[in-house]
């Protein structure tokens, strides 16, 4: 489901930075399964341009597409949700266990104009594929002022 608000884009100041993240994560003690939110977790993400788009890849598998929400607000394309554990259990002991389940969140900073009402998000076989178009540049040509009084002699 893409939910679009229309707003004001976040203050650059108040957006957290790659670092930012990379500090928090680092000083968890959960690691990097909680970066801002206590208990959650973002998921893989590619983002990439293309010259008419801006294009957001996430891999959760596991979902089905109405546990998903993606909001667009500003310059900003937030993802969330919560995937279920399939294998939950009251007597399980754990060799391995590298899969996050439960909530997860992932802000996306877009750096160009967006056209957030023509966005799409489609989620299949594990992966969410959110397409935003971009806003394209209008050109304008300068053209030469006309020079004193050349407007007034076309008026008579």
């Amino acid at each position: 489901m893409i939910v679009v608000r229309r707003g004001r884009p976040r203050d650059r100041a108040l957006r957290p930075t790659d670092m930012d993240e990379l500090f928090s994560a680092l000083m968890s003690p959960h690691g990097a399964v909680s970066t801002r939110h206590a208990g959650t977790w973002r998921p893989p993400i590619d983002v990439y341009e293309r010259p008419d788009s801006i294009t957001i890849v996430a891999e959760i598998a596991g979902m089905d597409r109405e546990e998903i929400e993606v909001m667009i607000e500003g310059d900003i394309v937030s993802v969330r949700g919560s995937r279920p554990d399939p294998n939950v259990c009251d007597d399980r002991s754990f060799h391995e266990a590298y899969i996050p389940y439960g909530a997860f969140a992932a802000d996306i900073y877009i750096p160009l104009t967006i056209d957030a009402e023509r966005a799409t998000a489609v989620y299949e076989n594990g992966f969410l594929r959110i397409d935003v178009p971009r806003v394209q540049g209008r050109t304008i040509t300068p053209t030469s002022p006309e020079p004193a009084g050349e407007h007034e002699r076309r008026d008579a």
